[in-house]
């Protein structure tokens, strides 16, 4: 498979209906080509839903004027991915609905790619979009692989086949869902924040035995980590806080002390590919304020374990599903050489 965007005769329109939400942050001009990119769609009917995080750049203001046609919601505070995914959702009506960050360009069959998978799998509740990176042209086809601690790695690498099939999440830069799934299984945590959000949500579904698929077909390109310094403190801190309290509310209790020496294996194993000495803005990067951060983020996630008991709790999480939980890990296990290359 090439990089080149597919054509496509897409059947009529009728009730081929979505809601795209897109999650501004400091967009700048990767906000405005992501809205043109999703303008002129084909196969289906599509509504864009902008959602501005308390930017300060004025792209919401610059993505106003140059696209007055769409929805505009404004929030005071930043939110979050989860939380802004959340808010967009009241406003929603389509049967299928996405969310996206914005720096994001979708080709122009995307949508009707997506609204006929969901067509042909009755069963399929998510679909996942395939992913390419703009910089270096990585392929992200959502077939997570997970650490015994509970990291998430997507699988870098393109599907040998055009055909759906079924994974285990969706890269949480583009989801999409049925629109009633979040009244079977409820929405996104909130508390969240950043990072790690979509993990614990496909989490939740396979807990629920709902099924998501990837869509070969449906390309969107990335430029990652635009919201957030990539290889920063703050991806660091957010990603290790949420990927424990996850842990808390859908992992054994006798398996919980046996995370946190997990987690230091796994860092060790990551250390020996290369530790960057600076971030994506250039600002270097000590070994100590690293450490630091991980150990900052764990014991901040210990202050959230009375909630996540509690929600662990309401979502009734018995032993079986949590002894499920495990074998879902073991069957989508990481390979150990596939450490090196994360940072």
């Amino acid at each position: 498979m090439d990089g080149s965007p597919r054509e496509r005769d897409f059947p009529p329109m009728k009730e081929r209906r979505i809601d795209i939400g897109i999650i501004n942050y400091n967009g700048g001009d990767h906000l405005i080509g992501c809205i043109e990119s999703l303008q002129n769609m084909r196969g289906c009917a599509v509504t864009i839903y902008v959602l501005d995080n308390a930017s300060s750049d004025g792209s919401m203001e610059r993505a106003r004027s140059a696209f007055p046609g769409h929805v505009y919601l404004d929030s005071p505070v930043n939110l979050g991915y989860a939380g802004g995914i959340n808010l967009l959702l009241a406003s929603m009506t389509a049967p299928i609905v996405a969310f996206c960050n914005m720096d994001l360009e979708f080709s122009p069959d995307w949508a009707g790619h997506i609204i006929d998978c969901f067509d042909s799998d009755p069963d399929a509740a998510s679909v996942a979009s395939l992913v390419i990176e703009k910089e270096s042209g990585s392929v992200y086809s959502s077939a997570v692989n997970f650490f015994w601690d509970l990291f998430p790695v997507s699988s870098r690498c393109t599907p040998d086949t055009d055909q759906p099939y079924e994974v285990a999440s969706a890269y949480g830069a583009v989801m999409t869902f049925r629109r009633e799934l979040f009244d079977r299984i409820g929405r996104f945590d909130h508390d969240y924040f950043l990072f790690f959000e979509e993990t614990e949500f496909y989490l939740r579904m396979h807990l629920n035995s709902e099924k998501t698929i990837l869509c070969p077909c449906a390309r969107v390109y990335h430029h990652r980590s635009l919201s957030t310094i990539r290889f920063s403190g703050t991806k660091l801190f957010y990603s290790e806080r949420n990927r424990v309290m996850t842990a808390f509310k859908y992992l054994p209790w006798w398996y919980l002390p046996l995370i946190f020496p997990l987690s230091a294996l796994r860092f060790g194993i990551m250390a020996s590919g290369g530790i960057p000495k600076a971030d994506g803005s250039g600002k270097k990067i000590s070994g100590v304020a690293t450490v630091m951060v991980i150990l900052r983020a764990w014991l901040s996630a210990f202050r959230f374990l009375p909630r996540e008991w509690a929600k662990r709790s309401r979502v009734r999480i018995n032993s079986k599903q949590s002894a499920s939980m495990l074998r879902f890990i073991a069957m989508n296990r990481l390979r150990l050489r596939d450490l090196t290359m994360q940072r």
